[in-house]
């Protein structure tokens, strides 16, 4: 009975692997970039963006998003982040704009005003952390944008 419990299991792995694989062929991650920035009206110390994303979908296929989750840091200081849960379907080879409320951080942003008050020879790097949910049975797709802004002394 052990004999043929392991090439079962081990047949049957594949198959499971194999459709896995066949979902998503020639999945070519999607491109996110910022569109618009601003801030938001409101009282708080502590306050709020609107961000507009565009998702452009390079694939033959739609992307049904189910929730978006987002970080993005100056010089390694954390300063906005969010999620959002009712996103638009992107259709395939084509793209749709997304706008996201976020809330700056606090500490995050006081970190990156004091870095930036020291004198600086080279440009400040940014990086923006963007993971897309496309639904329960498939991966989370993760993209990292990182570039430089210039900031005149």
């Amino acid at each position: 009975m052990k004999l043929i419990t392991k090439p079962l299991i081990a047949f049957i792995a594949t198959i499971i692997l194999s459709a896995c694989a066949a979902l998503t062929p020639n999945f070519e991650e999607p491109q996110v970039s910022v569109h618009s920035f601003k801030i938001l009206p409101g009282g708080s110390i502590n306050p709020t963006f609107e961000i507009g994303l565009r998702v452009l979908n390079p694939n033959s296929f739609s992307l049904n998003l189910k929730g978006l989750s987002y970080t993005a840091s100056i010089e390694g200081n954390q300063i906005l982040s969010g999620v959002a849960s009712q996103l638009p379907i992107v259709p395939a080879y084509g793209e749709e704009d997304i706008k996201l409320k976020a809330q700056a951080d606090l500490f995050g942003s006081m970190r990156l005003i004091a870095d930036l008050m020291k004198p600086r020879e080279t440009p400040v790097g940014y990086t923006l952390k963007v993971k897309l949910d496309v639904g329960t049975f498939a991966l989370p797709i993760y993209i990292t944008r990182k570039g430089n802004l210039s900031i005149p002394n």
